[in-house]
């Protein structure tokens, strides 16, 4: 049994934006990045990990903008989540801690000793389209 796309929608506009959050702009979903602060009582949030157009609009690395303004990216997961590389299965995983490339690139750390084995090092970074949520 699966809930109507209207009510699946309705609670992701109730989702609260947290630390680590990858958003959106509200008025231009072209502008994306990842929360790494709140300012103002919550009320402005400082973003970073930021898309290659909002870079480009003069930001520099962070910018800052009204969480009004903002909302959660629902395929992209947050900053902190435990995800493995399906290509190679569960025991291949690691935590997000950035994104690349308008988040199509994920950077994990904290690796599985599967994965450090492969010569990652203790950072890898991996297409978010090879990236499953570990449960």
């Amino acid at each position: 049994c699966r809930a109507p796309a209207s009510e699946i929608q309705a609670l992701i506009n109730f989702m609260p934006i947290l630390v680590g959050s990858a958003v959106r702009f509200k008025d231009n979903g072209a502008l994306r990045g990842v929360v790494f602060e709140f300012q103002d009582d919550g009320a402005v949030a400082g973003l970073n990990c930021l898309s290659k157009k909002l870079a480009d609009s003069g930001c520099g690395e962070t910018t800052h903008e009204p969480v009004e303004n903002l909302e959660e990216v629902e395929d992209v997961w947050r900053i902190g989540s435990k995800v493995f590389l399906q290509s190679d299965g569960p025991e291949f995983y690691g935590e997000i801690f950035e994104y690349q490339d308008d988040m199509a690139v994920a950077g994990l750390k904290n690796l599985s000793e599967k994965l450090t084995n492969l010569g990652c090092g203790e950072q890898t970074h991996e297409p978010v389209e090879n990236l499953k949520l570990l449960s």
